[in-house]
């Protein structure tokens, strides 16, 4: 049976699960991080107008891996960064 899901019903109970249970917080918010972080990956690429296979050919990366990593299922830092060169960007590190 399929549910409609209820956006702020379950952003409350995960709130309520995290709030109280500070290692699942802190997982939750590397969580939250990594899919940020995946889609600014897509946004940048598409707002190149790149595919997933430009990439790869500009990189030197599969259009596997490409894939995987833009679905936060892994890569090194090393792939991350063949990535965004790729597209002409480069990582910055900023404190919160």
């Amino acid at each position: 049976m399929l549910v409609k899901s209820n956006g702020a019903e379950e952003r409350k109970i995960i709130n309520a699960l995290v709030s109280e249970d500070e290692e699942l917080r802190r997982q939750h918010e590397i969580f939250v991080a990594e899919m940020a972080f995946k889609q600014e990956l897509i946004n940048a690429r598409k707002a190149e107008e790149l595919t997933q296979k430009d990439i790869s050919r500009r990189s030197g990366l599969s259009q596997q891996a490409v894939s995987r990593m833009e679905k936060g299922q892994g890569g090194t830092i090393e792939t991350v960064l063949r990535y965004l060169v790729s597209m002409g960007y480069t990582l910055t590190l900023r404190k919160n």
